[in-house]
């Protein structure tokens, strides 16, 4: 570590790669959420404060200026559940900090003290039957560009799996046999194997005899273009370009479709089709049965609109007149002492 650096960088080295890592095993995923975050923290320092990384210090890192960062966020467009993410990593860094800079407990023990602002319950945004099955059938699988597009797709909806989970896939991860899975290193660096369907194992089977025959086990199954594993910006470009397309040609075709919104399709047509929530839960990996009732609210919705569109046809008039106007029902209440 350069003699020059001040006890904040000092500490944000140790954090990232001796106490996250080493110390508490996390993924390298959850590392990466949290040095992003703490990348945020120092350019708002040089953009809202005009205060150089190489002087800031631990006894500077104070509760008013975590709350100013964090409203920053907000105003770049960040959502309130981000915002509560990137809160999260800081209170995480200032828990480490306090037993290493004992002299700044007192400010350290302020900022971890940051409440979370409240969210109210996420929509679920989603893509019919109909329209997922447009979007993956999109691309042209008579050329190399459409047919590795079509798998990423395919995939990215049939497996239900996160974005991260699509990248990180490597050949020996797919087993093709009678009953076909995929193997995700999910969050929390947790495995988990799900089964995909037929369709999806036929398309893949092609995939690898003609672009990965003799390939090793840990040659990644995606990549771009460049034949390097592809990443999530690479797989939200792809999703964009197709979705563009299909909306200019059908505006009623959402125009802006996300890379998580294949998972939460998933869900929900896994959910009308009947799939009992425990599986679903587990299909998806989510550790907490609450996360997976977010769906089941959300179909909840659905059917109450179902039902008022349905109501008017079956129980026919809906307009009750109005009791106010009947003069022999006011005289028979006015006299009742």
């Amino acid at each position: 570590m350069n003699r020059n650096s001040t006890d904040f960088a000092c500490l944000v080295t140790s954090f990232l790669t001796d106490y996250l890592p080493l110390q508490r095993c996390y993924s390298s995923n959850t590392l990466l959420s949290y040095r992003d975050t703490l990348k945020l923290f120092l350019r708002f320092l040089g953009e809202a404060k005009g205060i150089s990384p190489d002087s800031f210090y631990v006894k500077d890192f104070r509760r008013e200026l975590v709350i100013e960062f964090l409203e920053w966020y907000r105003q770049k467009g960040a959502g309130i559940s981000a915002a509560n993410q990137r809160l999260a990593a800081i209170k995480a860094f200032a828990g480490y900090a306090q037993f290493e800079s004992i002299e700044c407990i007192a400010p350290l023990q302020e900022v971890a003290g940051i409440k979370a602002k409240k969210t109210s319950s996420r929509e679920v945004s989603f893509l019919t039957v109909a329209q997922m099955s447009a979007l993956i059938n999109r691309p042209d699988i008579n050329t190399h560009t459409g047919f590795r597009h079509r798998v990423i797709l395919t995939l990215l909806y049939d497996s239900g799996c996160r974005v991260q989970e699509l990248c990180d896939i490597t050949v020996a991860d797919v087993f093709l046999n009678a009953t076909s899975t995929v193997r995700l290193h999910g969050k929390g660096n947790k495995y988990r194997t799900v089964v995909i369907a037929d369709e999806t194992a036929s398309l893949l089977r092609n995939y690898i005899q003609r672009y990965l025959q003799g390939a090793p086990g840990t040659q990644p199954l995606i990549t771009n273009r460049c034949r390097q594993r592809i990443d999530r910006d690479g797989i939200a470009y792809i999703i964009k370009k197709y979705a563009e397309e299909i909306h200019r040609e059908d505006p009623a075709f959402p125009k802006h479709v996300h890379c998580h919104m294949f998972r939460h399709s998933k869900a929900m047509h896994m959910l009308e089709a009947g799939i009992n929530i425990i599986y679903i839960r587990d299909f998806l990996g989510h550790g907490d049965i609450s996360t997976t009732m977010v769906y089941v609210r959300a179909d909840n919705r659905l059917k109450n609109d179902a039902i008022n569109k349905l109501a008017p046809k079956v129980t026919g008039e809906t307009e009750l007149p109005d009791w106010s106007k009947d003069k022999d029902l006011l005289q028979f209440l006015n006299s009742l002492k």
